[in-house]
């Protein structure tokens, strides 16, 4: 699929589809197009913002498949993801359905055609140990979580904290659809470049939808990161 040309002359992979409608219509996303389908994707967070927060979302080869931008001063959470830097296309939107709490639901929209894919719940009390995400349908109703992996690092994390705690334990989080592993989130050993590898390879049946997966990585760089 070739690239369409952005006005600042960057370019997107991310193309409408054509049209025979004279009108401007709003850009729509393929989700077949292979950006959505890497195995791997790389998140690296701005460490130094004041107001809100941006991470870069890559692709295996290096090149930038999405860009996700944190609004300031919300008291309702609100993240978007767009397919370029210069934020002209937005894909997916991240909304709290109310003022940030321990046990937070976020709806996840796709932003091309409005409609709510499903949701991402922190589970409250349970994530003060242990980070803990439930995933649910449409309908609210649970198909899938995503949990730190080791509860022994996570109370290290929680009670010692600082810089070392984080080289020599870095978190990672398994994703699961029912039973069944759908994907990894491993965080680098570097305390002062926030970078998530997000691996997909468990998921050989294609049993989560890509966009509730790029979803939660920019909600853990987000969420998650204040905390620790």
């Amino acid at each position: 699929m070739s690239d369409s040309q952005l006005p600042s002359g960057e370019t997107t992979p991310y193309a409408p589809p054509g049209t025979v409608d004279v009108q401007p219509q709003p850009t729509t996303v393929d989700y077949n197009n292979p950006v959505y389908h890497q195995n791997q994707y790389l998140i690296r967070r701005k460490f130094f913002k004041i107001f809100g927060a941006s991470f870069h979302i890559y692709d295996m080869n290096g090149n930038l498949a999405f860009f996700s931008k944190q609004k300031a001063f919300k008291l309702k959470e609100d993240i978007r993801v767009f397919g370029d830097q210069a934020m002209t296309s937005e894909l997916l939107c991240i909304k709290a359905r109310g003022v940030i709490d321990l046990g937070m639901t976020y709806d996840v929209i796709d932003s091309t055609t409005q409609q709510v894919i499903g949701s991402l719940r922190r589970k409250g009390l349970k994530s003060i140990i242990r980070d803990s995400w439930v995933i649910n349908d449409v309908n609210d109703q649970e198909f899938g979580t995503i949990q730190e992996e080791s509860g022994a690092l996570a109370i290290l994390r929680r009670f010692l904290g600082g810089p070392l705690v984080q080289m020599l334990a870095p978190q990672k989080y398994n994703g699961y659809v029912g039973a069944v592993p759908v994907l990894e989130f491993t965080q680098n050993r570097n305390p002062f470049i926030q970078k998530i590898q997000l691996d997909y390879e468990p998921d050989v049946n294609g049993l989560l939808d890509r966009r509730l997966g790029i979803a939660a990585a920019a909600l853990l760089c987000a969420v998650e990161g204040r905390q620790n």
